[in-house]
This record gives structure tokens, sequence and C-alpha cells, in this order.
């Protein structure tokens, strides 16, 4: 267990064995270092130098020997805590940067059709999904589950601590099944006629088309009346021909 979360801190096979040797062996010279871990004489060397250059290691030198000891483990706490406060300071600056050059982005940004390709990107648009608070979907085959994975089950977990309002045209063959279950929001279904080959999302004024193939492709139209017209045919389609 020691080894396997040694290894989420940047530990080399042979700078765990060092220092796991060092834990149990307190301190000690270079020989009965390299007899407990069975490593070569040149790899324990050079395995010391570099835990001494990262903190773990410290040695003291008695009658011309170096007498190695591992530093306490709560070190890597300490490592946490300097990345942690790093990051917070990285955030602090791309936070500046992206004020500074937004407004040089929304000068030029003229289209209002976006091509998204793979699950990283689709996600990301999903995320606008719920900071616009409210959407309507005409859903297709119910893969989102099976391209998406978990974040699946992370998307619903975030429109109900959002409280996102959502209304989604469902198929109506995936009607009682767990899939359907799980989604978070006011459902209703429709004949498959009425199902197209991708999933038509409509919030504020966009329309996303959304393909679970592998890897999945959205795209995103900015466009106030292509959008108002789905939301027309949405509101169609909910009122008189879905049913609950």
């Amino acid at each position: 267990m020691e080894e396997v979360a040694l290894e989420k801190f940047g530990f080399t096979k042979a700078e765990k064995k060092i220092y796991l040797a060092l834990l149990a062996l307190g301190s000690s010279t270079a020989g009965p270092l390299i007899k407990k871990t069975g490593l070569h004489r040149a790899t324990v060397y050079d395995g010391l130098r570099r835990l001494v250059e990262k903190g773990f290691v410290a040695f003291v030198i008695k009658g011309g020997v170096r007498h190695f000891q591992a530093v306490n483990p709560s070190k890597l706490i300490d490592l946490i805590k300097e990345e942690k406060k790093k990051l917070i300071e990285k955030e602090k600056l791309a936070k500046k940067v992206v004020k500074q050059l937004k407004s040089l982005f929304l000068q030029h940004q003229k289209e209002n059709v976006i091509v998204f390709q793979g699950k990283k990107a689709v996600k990301s648009v999903f995320s606008e999904l719920i900071k616009a608070g409210k959407y309507c979907v005409f859903t297709s085959t119910g893969k989102f589950k099976e391209i998406l994975g978990s974040y699946f089950h992370k998307f619903q977990k975030m429109k109900k601590e959002k409280r996102v309002k959502a209304k989604l045209l469902i198929d109506e063959r995936l009607r009682n099944t767990k899939y359907v279950r799980e989604i978070y929001g006011k459902i209703k279904f429709i004949p498959k006629e009425h199902v197209g080959p991708t999933a038509t999302f409509v919030y504020n004024n966009k329309v996303l088309f959304v393909t679970f193939t592998s890897p999945p492709i959205a795209v995103s139209i900015e466009n106030k009346e292509l959008a108002d017209s789905f939301k027309d045919y949405f509101n169609l389609l909910w009122k008189n021909v879905a049913k609950k």
C-alpha cells in the first residue's frame, strides 16, 4: 500500500525502495541500504541523491562517511500544501490573463457555429447547459450514458444541485428503463417517428446538436430565430403529442 501511495508523489521504484528501507533501518550508510533493497550500488547512490534533492532524505557525515536518514513522512503533506499554494497562485494569474484576453477574443468572435469533437470537448458544452439553468431537449437513442460513461451521472447530479429546469422528450421505446429513471428533469415520451438521429438541446439563443458516437460530436449554433423555432416545435410536441 505504501508503495502505491508513494507513486502518486513522483517516487520512482528505486526511490520507493530506498525511502522505505531507510524508514525501517533508521540512520544508515549506503552499504546496508544496498543489501536491504537488493539494488545496484550506483542505483542506490543515484536514488539517494534525488531523494536528498526532493527533501525526503537527509544525511550527516561521521568520520568521513555519510549516514542517511528518511525525513518525517509528514513531508508528503507539506508537499501537497506547497502544490496547492502554487495552484492557487496559478489560478489567480490565469483569471487575470483571461480577463485581459477575453475582450480581444470577443472583438473578433463572429462565428456563430462551433463544432466540438471528443468526450472532453462535448463535456465542456454540457457545462453551458448547467450555467444556462434551463433547457429543453429532443433526445436520440439514449446513448449518452454509454458514450460518456460516469459523466452521465455527474451531469444529472449537477442538474439536481443547481436545480436546472430541464424538459426532455424521450423515445417511447426507452420508457421504464433504468436509463430514463436516472435522468433529472421533466420527461415525456414521443413516438419513434419524431425521434431524430441526434440529441437536440435548446437553451438561451442556442441550438446544440449532439451525436453520441465514438468519438461524440456536437455542433452549437447561436441564432435566436433558429432557437425560437426549435422551442416552438418542442412545445408543440410537448403539449399535443408527448405522453407522460
